[in-house]
């Protein structure tokens, strides 16, 4: 990055501001987000044919310098894909990427005094609004598909996976995002179309670096798409990865793969409306399969299910991060560990995995079956699989180049979990908990009796709508290596600020 000094540096930010940002000149227009970070705008600059997003970040320490170092060098990197390579076919994972990422204009920084500088990234500005959005306007009964039919809600999630696991690739040469969530992915609806983007690289790091120093690395993100073993280091540390090499493999390689695996399923049950089979059925010679139906139905069940524990064990984070600070988070530690945590988590993703499968074996739309081929790669179940995802083996099975293994191997134990209706409820009753001395011994004890304990406890968890204006003060991120604390913010990104309402995420900034 550029750094300057003088009077073009440092100004206010407002509508109709004009900045110099790395020697080019932009004009504000209007805030697209903020948050304790900084502000995102909107703004435009003589000689480009497209409106631009500027990002400016304060960052209070090296390190967080080093976070917008890295911010700025992916979108150099995304950016420069057709350039380097024009001849590269358009459905090449870097020309895909170029066109779903924002991509590097100009950046430049600033230091403000010790330990203080200002960082002012000028970027691409992608089409559309926050995919969360979207799935809001579902929830509340406006269906953004049509009339929520199975097949328009199919069209959409092979439209988000089609155009954002090529970018993906792409982007993992180099680093793991590690913030997909409904509210960095961008939408933008025109007629039947979907063009998805995916924005806000302020967590994203260098994939041999995250290897290499995994015990220095925070944690962050959304809780809702964090893997099983990201809620292990939550309970006991990185440190304790290398014990679990099934765990290991997923922390270091697979956070971004399922995270946009949990977002399409998340889509999928969102968007389609059930009540639309009935006006499919009238419509139609020939009704519906019901055999699709019913598995779609458990399919449903099964998401609810680990959506809704996934919901109730992040709010009391995200509320200990706003309110209670680092005591209140460490209990919280403490009873998530006793309690078992990831293993609830994994078991919820083995009954949602179960689904799929059966979901895929019958299913009559095309579309639907690769969707749930794609799924099983995406979305990992915390246990040891012989089917390790790659961004190029999923964009295989996207293809219809290959499929997903549609039968789990004999050798792992877990297959039996994932294929039984009732593997939760024999998982949940009579297994014991891994013994950690250091975090309290739970050896002996039934995992039913933890479970009724932890949902008694988080009943009784104070839970407050945080705004983001009331909470960037107030923030702690837990470092895996289990020793350590340091300062963090909540942030929104382009686009995607919420107003009085609760905020369900976290970054590290």
């Amino acid at each position: 990055m550029e750094y300057v000094h003088g009077s073009h540096a440092g100004e206010q930010l407002g509508p109709g501001v004009q900045v110099w940002i790395g020697g080019r000149d932009f004009r504000l227009s209007e805030l697209l987000g903020e948050g304790s970070f900084g502000a995102v705008w909107s703004a435009t600059s003589p000689g480009l044919n497209c409106e631009v997003a500027i990002k400016e970040i304060i960052c209070r320490s090296e390190v967080e310098l080093g976070r917008a170092a890295t911010e700025q060098q992916l979108l150099k990197f995304v950016g420069r894909g057709l350039v380097d390579n024009p001849g590269l076919k358009e459905d090449s994972p870097a020309a895909v990427a170029a066109k779903r990422f924002p991509s590097l204009v100009a950046s430049e920084v600033k230091a403000l005094g010790p330990d203080l500088w200002q960082v002012r990234l000028a970027m691409t500005r992608l089409a559309g609004k926050p995919l969360e959005s979207l799935l809001e306007t579902a929830n509340e009964g406006t269906r953004p598909t049509a009339d929520g039919s199975l097949v328009e809600t199919c069209r959409c999630v092979r439209s988000l996976l089609d155009q954002l696991v090529p970018a993906l690739e792409h982007l993992g040469t180099q680093a793991l995002h590690r913030d997909i969530t409904t509210r960095n992915i961008l939408v933008d609806k025109t007629g039947q179309n979907y063009s998805f983007g995916l924005v806000d690289f302020g967590l994203a790091v260098d994939v041999v670096k995250w290897k290499a120093d995994l015990l220095t690395h925070d944690i962050g993100g959304d809780g809702h798409y964090w893997p099983t073993s990201s809620w292990f280091v939550l309970e006991y540390g990185a440190h304790h990865l290398e014990s679990y090499p099934a765990l290991l493999q997923e922390y270091e390689a697979d956070l971004d793969v399922h995270a946009l695996g949990v977002i399409a399923l998340r889509c999928l049950m969102e968007l389609w409306a059930p009540e639309a089979m009935v006006a499919e059925a009238k419509s139609k010679s020939s009704p519906p399969s019901w055999a699709q139906t019913a598995k779609l139905m458990r399919l449903r069940m099964a998401w609810t299910n680990f959506w809704d524990d996934i919901a109730r064990f992040w709010q009391p984070i995200f509320d200990a991060f706003a309110c209670g600070g680092c005591d209140a988070l460490e209990q919280l530690k403490s009873l998530y560990a006793q309690a078992g945590v990831h293993h609830m988590v994994s078991a919820d993703l083995c009954a949602v995995r179960a689904a799929l499968r059966e979901l895929r074996d019958v299913a009559e739309l095309n579309d639907l079956r690769v969707i749930c081929d794609a799924l099983l790669l995406l979305m990992r179940p915390g246990k040891k699989r012989d089917d390790k995802p790659t961004w190029r083996r999923i964009r295989a099975v996207l293809r219809g180049e290959r499929s997903a293994s549609r039968a789990p191997s004999p050798a792992v134990k877990e297959v039996a979990e994932e294929g039984h209706p009732q593997s939760r409820q024999q998982f949940l009753v009579g297994k014991e908990l891994p013994a950690k001395t250091e975090h309290g011994s739970s050896q002996g004890r039934n995992r039913r009796d933890l479970c009724d304990a932890l949902k008694t406890e988080l009943r009784g968890w104070p839970s407050s709508g945080v705004p983001a204006a009331s909470v960037a003060a107030s923030q702690s991120t837990y470092s895996p290596s289990g020793s350590m604390w340091s300062s963090a913010s909540v942030s929104s990104h382009c686009g995607s600020a919420t107003v009085g309402k609760p905020i369900s995420y976290l970054h590290v900034s």
